[in-house]
């Protein structure tokens, strides 16, 4: 089995990752204004605003974040080269942030076709941009390790969660005629499963081994992603044939498979090295959340009429686990990515910031600590109706992660003018 390697000569250059994951913390903002319009009482997923909101936060928060994780892994950990990085911010970055904002106007103006078929006009083209390049990329790499294995897939789920969202508009529009339960459930699957947890578990295989000094994951014929991926493609076969049988029975392997992973990972971080990391907090959180997501998923199988089990189960995985991973690999990632640049860029020695001085690790825990708080204030408004409360803690997570990006973002600055 071919290990990964970590070619930094390879790195695209910082502002094409650092453009996405500067626009992550504007969206959660955004997210913090959708929830100040929303009506009080307990949320009803099928609710225009609780769309809109549920796609800021797929689409303009962690979307923009995997994207800006995605490039450097791609050319780091994957051996894909980014030979024009200014064409791919204007194909991918700035189609993603006008597509998101007309999608979620079109949610919030109760389903409106005009808005929503603009938004995934733009929306469509970004998404398999990056999917179309990376594949290509990835095939004609000599990369063969576990973790490129993963990529390839994640981006195979990308190309397939973003085709079908625009099928998805388009019958809300009445421009096709196809069944929407299976399109519906084929999306949230290929999405949330697919695109979201094969890039974290490719992610993971690279950060958590790296900087918690975790045992490998296993890898042998048949890895977790590809057993994933094999079972995301007979459920969504099973959903668009119809067999209730066989759906409810590869559904509940799914689930499983989500909590046999998230105990085999928590075991994995109980023998990490470095126990005070906040990273380590941080992954322990997300896999928490994963686990609990699970059996929220199944009982909304189990009880179809009832509003809590399926906002729970999409509250957990998007905003506990999504977010979690999100938060606490970018308090490594983000800094570490602007420490390369100026070391590649010739700052001496001397001058050059520890990456704890560009993102301390205090901070770092104060951030997953304000997320942990925002978890909770989320379950409390789906469960008790209590939306202010998440409000508040949307407002506070945002504008704290949008000071640690740019208090990170004026020490680079200064290491940049040093280097001047």
């Amino acid at each position: 089995m071919s290990q990964a390697w970590l070619d930094y000569q390879q790195a695209p250059p910082l502002w094409l990752p650092l453009a996405h994951m500067l626009a992550a913390p504007c969206w959660l903002l955004t997210t913090a204004a959708l929830l100040a319009m929303l009506p009080d009482g307990a949320p009803s997923r099928f609710l225009p605003e609780v769309l809109a909101l549920t796609h800021a936060l797929a689409l303009g928060v962690l979307g923009n974040a995997m994207l800006g994780s995605l490039w450097q892994l791609l050319a780091v950990t994957a051996g894909v080269p980014i030979p024009h990085p200014r064409r791919l911010l204007l194909a991918c970055f700035l189609p993603l942030q006008a597509g998101c904002a007309l999608l979620v106007a079109g949610f919030h103006q109760g389903l409106s076709p005009l808005w929503l078929q603009a938004g995934t006009a733009l929306l469509t083209p970004a998404l398999l941009t990056p999917a179309l390049f990376g594949l290509r990329g990835l095939l004609r790499s000599p990369a063969r390790d576990a973790g490129s294995r993963g990529l390839r897939l994640a981006l195979c789920a990308l190309a397939v969660a973003a085709c079908l969202g625009a099928a998805l508009v388009l019958l809300l529009g009445g421009r096709v005629a196809l069944p929407l339960g299976p399109l519906l459930d084929n999306h949230v699957l290929w999405a949330a499963l697919g695109w979201l947890w094969l890039l974290v578990l490719s992610v993971a295989r690279t950060v958590i081994s790296m900087f918690l000094v975790t045992p490998p994951p296993a890898t042998g014929r048949l890895s977790r992603e590809t057993l994933l991926f094999g079972l995301l493609c007979l459920s969504s076969a099973a959903l668009i044939w119809g067999a209730p049988v066989a759906v409810d029975s590869l559904l509940t392997a799914l689930g499983l498979f989500v909590l046999w992973q998230g105990l085999r990972q928590l075991n994995a971080l109980g023998r990490s090295q470095r126990r005070a990391d906040p990273l380590r907090r941080g992954w322990q959180a997300c896999l928490i959340w994963m686990t609990a997501a699970a059996p929220c998923a199944l009982a909304a199988r189990l009880l179809p009429l009832s509003e809590s089990p399926p906002m729970l189960a999409g509250w957990l995985w998007l905003g506990g686990f999504g977010l979690g991973a999100v938060l606490a690999m970018q308090g490594k990632i983000l800094p570490f990515l602007a420490w390369l640049d100026l070391k590649q860029r010739g700052l001496p020695r001397r001058q050059l910031p520890a990456t704890h001085e560009l993102l301390g690790e205090a901070a770092h825990r104060r951030l997953l600590s304000l997320h942990g708080v925002w978890v909770g204030c989320g379950l409390a408004w789906i469960i008790g109706g209590y939306r202010l409360p998440l409000y508040a803690a949307t407002l506070g997570l945002g504008l704290y992660w949008a000071g640690l990006a740019a208090a990170l973002l004026r020490r680079y600055l200064a290491g940049r003018l040093a280097l001047a």
